[in-house]
This record gives C-alpha cells, structure tokens and sequence, in this order.
C-alpha cells in the first residue's frame, strides 16, 4: 500500500474512533449519569394564555391607544398622529413555540407572525377585559408602556413578545402612544412632548382598568421615554378628584432604563409612587463597563443630566443613569421604602447598552420574581449593596 494512501486510512479511522468515542459519551452521559435528555422549551405548557394554531401559538392581548385611528397609516404602517380620544380593542399574533430572547425576534416572521388587530367599543372591550382578568389565577392584569420609536405593531408585537418570554399567566394590555415622532435629536424632542401629552390618557387607562376589571393585581411595565408617561401620570392621577383616580393602588410599578425629565423622580414623585402603587422597582444601567453604582460609592460627580435631556440614549455619553438612580436613592434614604433600585450594568451586553429590557434572559428572571414575589429579594443572581444613610441597591448578575 502506497504511503498516501495509508495515511488516509489512518486518518479515516481515527477520525472514526473519535466519532464513535463522542457517541458512547453522550449514550452514557443522557442514560448513566443522571443528566438525562434536556428537553427544550416547546416541551412544556406555556403559561400565558395561548390557543394551538398548526405548528405556532396564537395570544390575544388588548391594546389602548390615543393614536389618530382615523389615519389608515396607524395600524397598516408606521402613522406618528396623535388622536383625540383612546381607542381600544385586541390584537392577535402567532408565535413559535420554539421563540427565543433574542434583539428584535419580534421582526421575524417565521418566529412570530402578526394575526391582525381588531377594534372594540370601549363597554365591549372591558367586558372581555374582565373577564380575562377574572380567569387569571392572580386576577392580574399586566400593563406595558414602550418608548422611543415604537409604531403600533412594533409595539404589539414586542408587547407579545414580552408577555410570551415572562411567561405569567395574566392578560396583557398594551398602551400605544405615538414615539415614533422620527430620528435623531428632532424626533427625539417631539416624542418627549408627545409622552408627556399623553400622560392623562395612560392616567384614564389605569384608573379603569382599576375601577372596572376587579383586578386584585395590576403591574405596570414602562421602558426607557414610557417611563416619563407613567411618571406624567401619576402627576395627572394625583390631580383628579377621588372618584376619578385608582380605588386600590396599583401592585408593583416597573421602570426599565427609565429616560426622564431632570426633576422627575422628587419628593412629590415618591408620595405619588406611595399612594398609588405598593411597589416600584427601577432596573437602571451605565454605559460603560464599570458598575453603575462604583461611581456613587466612590463619591463621584453628578453628571447633570439637564445637559443631555434633548439627546437620544445612544447619543450620550456618559453614564446618564447614574443621576436617576442618585435622585431614587435619595428618595429610598427619604422613607420611600417601597422604592427599589436595581443596577442592571452586568446583564447588560447588547444593542447600544440600552435595551436589556427585552434582550436579556436574566431580566426577564428578575421581573418574574419581581411581580409573583415582591416582598422576597432572595435571589442567586441579586446582590444587596447596602451604602449607608438609608440607601440599598442591588446588582443584577449573570447567572
């Protein structure tokens, strides 16, 4: 045999013992060792409410919204035009049982398919409402704000994309407002009116589903320019007489990377958060890669973030958060004991360091916990930091 051709064979059936070494491993490793086969997600029963449409899963939410519904562009396009009055009604999407975290999965199709939205009569649709919110084990309702950018189905699907990846067994209601005022700083700044325009009809929204579903839990969800309409909400709530604001509190309020104004989170904000809501929970991050909270254990500056109000989150440069967690801080060291906040940094790996909101598994971990056990912290991945004068935070790892 000619030398070339034994060094091929023997490179053949070396390659072959490692082959069927690999295999005898993994035979014994699933049947000998206790491991076992690891079954995927689709195996199991998701828990949000869903129905078998062939290989996906179909869920129907509900959506507000005080988009202009007489524009053919707001739900067929990406129309930008506020409206005069809330529209409502529910919306449907199929998704794979197989969906993943993953940066804007929301966009692809053969991971989720949009079914359609269709419109309902304000007593028509809080009928259903309720009696979605009746047959949930918590009587719950979930709540979800989004931010800058978001047209109506982006929004819709993201919010399904949301609730499918949380994984509660509650409806869902998405609230709609026009962010997507356009790009950079212009569109930036009109969108910041637009969601402090729209504070009082989130501020309706809330004090209905409250007054009218019997829900014994509402969580509200806001991310990034949302959380100034929650913030500009509960300014509008507090404003109106009793019998138009919430009759219970609001359970657990969640603010994720929260873009508001610079006097947003003060002393009149935490009796606001006191009176309405038994709790609230501030995911915030830096932008860099040393923990958001080193800077204020390390006495370091204020940033100021007046300077960079006008800016988009990408378009910042420093560690603009840092300034809304010192102002929660302050207002934890104050007597706000239902304020907590949480620093986000290590999970926060992907998409210009801003949206872990909906690209990080273990956020979506922590919000479960958050929302099904808020009185217990107990958590592997949560890390009390306990920086004197009244002030506790905690570090959200990677597990």
């Amino acid at each position: 045999m000619k030398p070339l051709y034994r060094r091929l064979l023997f490179a053949a059936v070396y390659l072959g013992i490692l082959v069927a070494v690999a295999a005898g491993a993994a035979f014994l490793g699933r049947n000998f060792t206790g491991i076992g086969p690891v079954p995927t997600r689709s195996a199991f029963a998701s828990r949000l409410p869903s129905t078998p449409d062939g290989a996906m899963r179909r869920v129907q939410m509900f959506y507000a919204t005080n988009r202009d519904t007489q524009d053919p562009d707001t739900f067929n396009a990406q129309g930008s035009k506020l409206g005069n009055t809330i529209s409502t009604g529910t919306f449907e999407v199929r998704l794979s049982p197989y969906l993943s975290i993953q940066p804007r999965i929301w966009f692809e199709t053969e991971q989720m398919d949009w079914v359609g939205q269709h419109p309902l009569p304000r007593e028509e649709y809080l009928s259903k409402l309720k009696t979605a919110v009746q047959a949930s084990p918590q009587k719950s309702l979930l709540v979800v704000v989004w931010g800058f950018r978001d047209w109506f189905r982006s929004a819709a699907l993201k919010t399904a994309y949301t609730g499918y990846v949380l994984d509660i067994n509650t409806p869902v209601l998405l609230f709609d407002w026009p962010g997507n005022q356009g790009e950079g700083r212009g569109g930036y700044r009109a969108s910041r009116e637009v969601a402090t325009k729209s504070a009082a009809d989130l501020g309706r929204v809330l004090a209905q589903v409250c007054r009218e579903t019997g829900a014994e839990k509402v969580w509200l969800m806001g991310s990034s320019l949302g959380c100034q309409t929650i913030c500009d909400a509960f300014a509008w709530l507090e404003a109106q007489p009793e019998a138009e604001r919430p009759k219970t509190k609001l359970d657990h309020v969640v603010l994720s990377a929260p873009d508001v104004a610079a006097d947003a989170f003060d002393d009149k904000f935490a009796a606001r958060i006191q009176a309405l809501a038994d709790h609230l929970t501030v995911y915030v991050t830096s932008n860099d890669r040393a923990l958001l909270m080193s800077h204020w254990i390390n006495s370091g500056r204020r940033l100021g973030r007046k300077a960079e109000i006008s800016m988009p989150p990408e378009e910042r440069s420093d560690a603009y958060e840092f300034e809304e967690a010192m102002e929660l801080l302050d207002l934890q060291a104050k007597g706000a004991r239902n304020i907590i906040v949480v620093d986000a940094t290590p999970i926060n790996r992907t998409r210009n360091l801003h949206h872990f909101f909906t690209d990080s598994p273990e956020f979506f971990n922590d919000l479960y916990r958050q929302y099904l056990q808020p009185d217990n912290l107990v958590s592997r991945c949560l890390h009390t930091v306990r920086a004197g004068e009244g002030r506790d935070y905690w570090i959200l790892w990677s597990d």
